[in-house]
């Protein structure tokens, strides 16, 4: 074996990314990940196996469903007719309102859904039945008795009775038996036989609610419903005439003690006010409020006016005024500053004609000077006013300040010497609204209590049935083929859940106790035009194979602290469980993530792996270890890229030594070091030593399961030979998940015989080779 020749593809260093993706594919598999995918995964197949396993027990199914139907039939025949008699009633949650007042009884929002749940159980209540036995003399009515005694001895009620015995117990039995005997010594219970046949059922978003009864004579059952009707509207009526009648003598009873209380704090309060010179503090205090209230917003100006004042003044303190807005506005200012512009102007005129001695130059200096002093005058009156204007702002403020604070002090002394005045004045008020709300409502219960408006009324009289209501034989038998259905199905289920072949990843996880690397689905060979389903990673890598082999890729990646073993090594419990397979499928996804991969077959007693790969078998692993041979001219080069593949060679005698020799050990360290990927197909565990030869040698073993069709037992021997010939189990593979019948169709025919695992085929010759 070649170093150049093995690697030709350098190892690169995994994008970070692509890792992060591969351990959250890993986390899919461990703990709750891999619970949640293995549900996904079985979601999606289910219906297919749910439908198997129907199909397969469909005779089961047929004969509950038959005998669930023919047991109907004839426990409906048994029965006796019942007839039903409905009424229709309308129930309004108030009372029409012949007058304003209301009623005694509480109001609530228009939909009530209390108020009408109690209406339905007042309709059902015991009270009201015995008051429809009396009226209509039941008590001494045979039909009504026969139907009572009927009831109690119907078919389904006496295979309640004794499923209901055996339950509670011998204790429980006797209790019943001392209350059956005091009913029967006080005679039978006529209001509970009425009540059993009742039915209350309220229509659906209306105000409307249907009263049926059930019994055998259909005039007794139309006679009955119309009398619960009219005693329910009479018991209603009287229940409000009741109210009203409690009402005003509470009523008037509270009235005296009220008005007693009023005048009491009608005198306290004259006698407070007389002590205390109390006139009239309201309109007193509305008085003050009200001024104070104007001096606020006086005030409020004042202060605007003398900031504003004061400002004006800050600013003709100024010494230079002359570009003051106040001066710049003064009409006289400005007239002066003309006169002062026009003498100047005349003065430069006349200078170039005068020298400034001439006695008329000298004038005009003076008249100039003397329009610049009135200036200086008007600036100075202008300063002075905003003075006198901002003293006087400042004593405006002053003033309403000093009287706002006058107000609120009487205003506060007007209210130290009211409280106690008020106190007694808001209980005088309200004694005084109390005893008037006290005897408007009293006038207003006697004029209600008068009128005999209700809010039920009878929509529809009941009327005699012409036709039996139950039993429904259509619909029983209706509903007894839908359970007799699914009673069957259940059925199947419980045998096939019965059947003890691994069926799921959860399954094998609990029941080896090891992380499940991958779920495989089936492959229909067929349906997916193949010839090779173990090709079909590297044909199709886009399909659902390729897929789950690429996972499980990433799982065992991994696997171990330092990532994917070096040394793969696969097995399983029994032949034709797709162990070859999924070799050539793990080594081709490696392959494509730029593994250097050499895939072994170790299966010395019936090769396939060569058959698969189409290449030849004529040398391999039994000439290296038996013979002379170098690697490098056992190992053989696939069409797959990066793919070598060690065939088997001639089928030896002795494949257990040639397994077990310190060569083959060389040869694994070797190939170890030459590729980064060392995956060895090895024999079953069950009746051979050879895959416990090579799980020694390996630095880890994944067991295949074949799903449907491997059973618990096999999985859990395999388990143990492998845990004492202390192989590094990594985890499980599920393969062929979902299968129908045959699984994948592959051609794995293992024969077991006296002398161990099979020898008829060891000769056969490849069956193709790949280009």
């Amino acid at each position: 074996m070649d170093s150049d020749s093995a690697k030709k593809t350098p190892n690169t260093e995994p994008h970070p990314l692509a890792l992060a993706e591969e351990r959250h594919q890993l986390a899919l598999y461990e703990g709750m990940g891999a619970g949640r995918q293995m549900e996904e995964d079985e979601d999606v197949i289910n219906l297919r196996d749910y439908w198997r396993v129907i199909m397969a027990r469909k005779g089961t199914i047929l004969l509950v469903t038959f005998l669930v139907v023919v047991a109907t039939l004839i426990s409906t025949s048994l029965q006796t007719p019942i007839y039903r008699s409905s009424t229709t009633l309308q129930i309004e949650r108030e009372a029409g309102k012949v007058l304003q007042y209301e009623g005694v009884t509480a109001e609530s929002g228009r939909y009530d859904w209390e108020f009408y749940q109690t209406q339905y159980e007042l309709l059902k209540s015991k009270t009201l039945a015995q008051r429809v036995v009396d009226e209509l003399g039941l008590e001494s009515s045979a039909q009504f008795m026969s139907s009572g005694e009927e009831k109690k001895s119907s078919f389904f009620s006496d295979i309640r009775k004794a499923i209901k015995g055996f339950i509670q117990g011998d204790e429980e039995q006797q209790q019943q038996q001392i209350n059956v005997t005091d009913e029967e010594s006080s005679g039978p219970d006529l209001a509970g036989i009425l009540r059993g046949g009742l039915t209350v059922s309220p229509v659906r978003d209306s105000k409307l609610v249907v009263v049926s009864y059930d019994s055998p004579n259909a005039q007794l059952a139309a006679r009955v419903a119309n009398a619960i009707a009219k005693n329910f509207v009479n018991t209603t009526l009287e229940r409000r005439f009741e109210a009203s009648s409690y009402a005003k003598t509470f009523l008037a009873e509270r009235i005296k003690q009220v008005r007693a209380e009023l005048e009491d704090s009608e005198r306290t309060l004259a006698k407070y006010a007389q002590e205390r010179e109390i006139i009239d503090l309201e309109e007193k205090q509305s008085i003050l409020m009200h001024k104070i209230r104007e001096l606020d917003s006086k005030l409020v100006e004042s202060e605007a006016q003398r900031i504003e004042d004061e400002a004006k003044y800050i600013e003709m303190k100024d010494a230079v005024l002359k570009g003051n807005l106040n001066v710049l506005e003064s009409p006289v200012i400005q007239a002066y500053k003309e006169r002062l512009v026009q003498l100047e102007a005349e003065y430069e005129e006349k200078l170039h004609i005068y020298k400034p001695a001439y006695p008329t130059m000298v004038q005009l200096q003076q008249r100039i000077d003397e329009v610049q002093g009135k200036i200086d005058e008007e600036i100075q009156n202008i300063r002075t006013a905003a003075l006198t204007k901002y003293k006087a702002a400042q004593r405006e403020e002053a003033m309403l300040k000093a009287r706002m604070a006058e107000i609120k002090t009487e205003i506060l002394d007007l209210q130290n010497r009211s409280t106690d005045y008020q106190v007694l004045k808001r209980d005088v008020e309200t004694n005084r609204e109390l005893y008037d709300g006290l005897l408007q409502r009293m006038k207003e219960v006697g004029v209600a209590s008068g009128i005999g408006t209700n809010n039920i009324s009878v929509v529809d009289k009941a009327e005699v049935a012409g036709a039996p209501y139950k039993p429904n034989l259509k619909k029983n038998l209706m509903i007894a083929l839908v359970l007799g259905l699914f009673g069957g199905i259940g059925l199947a289920f419980l045998f096939d859940h019965l059947d003890d072949t691994i069926k799921s990843g959860a399954d094998l996880e609990k029941l080896t106790g090891l992380a499940v690397l991958g779920i495989v689905p089936e492959i229909n060979k067929q349906r997916e035009s193949v010839e090779s389903v173990a090709l079909l990673t590297y044909e199709q890598p886009t399909s659902a194979l390729a897929e789950a082999y690429r996972s499980i890729r990433t799982a065992l990646t991994f696997a171990t602290a330092s990532g994917s073993p070096k040394v793969l090594h696969l097995t399983s419990s029994g032949a034709g469980e797709g162990k070859t397979t999924s070799a050539i499928a793990l080594a081709t996804a490696y392959t494509q993530s730029g593994s250097n991969v050499l895939l072994v077959d170790a299966d010395l007693r019936n090769p396939s792996l060569h058959q698969e790969l189409g290449l030849h078998n004529e040398v391999g692993l039994t000439n290296y270890l038996a013979a002379n041979y170098k690697p490098s001219q056992v190992v053989q080069q696939t069409g797959i890229a990066n793919l070598w593949v060690l065939p088997t060679g001639p089928i030896p005698p002795n494949p257990a030594e040639l397994l077990s020799s310190g060569k083959m050990v060389d040869f694994i360290n070797t190939a170890a070091k030459k590729f980064d990927m060392v995956i060895i197909d090895s024999p079953p565990v069950l009746g051979l030593a050879d895959a416990l030869v090579l799980a020694n040698m390996a630095q880890a073993t994944i067991l295949v399961v074949d799903a449907g069709v491997t059973r618990t037992g096999s999985v859990e021997g395999s388990m143990q030979r492998l845990k004492r010939a202390r192989a590094n189990i990594t985890g499980t593979l599920l393969v062929k998940y979902g299968q129908g019948g045959s699984g994948y169709g592959y051609d794995y025919h293992y024969s077991y015989s006296y002398y161990g695992y099979g020898s008829d085929e060891a000769d056969d010759e490849p069956r193709k080779q790949m280009a």
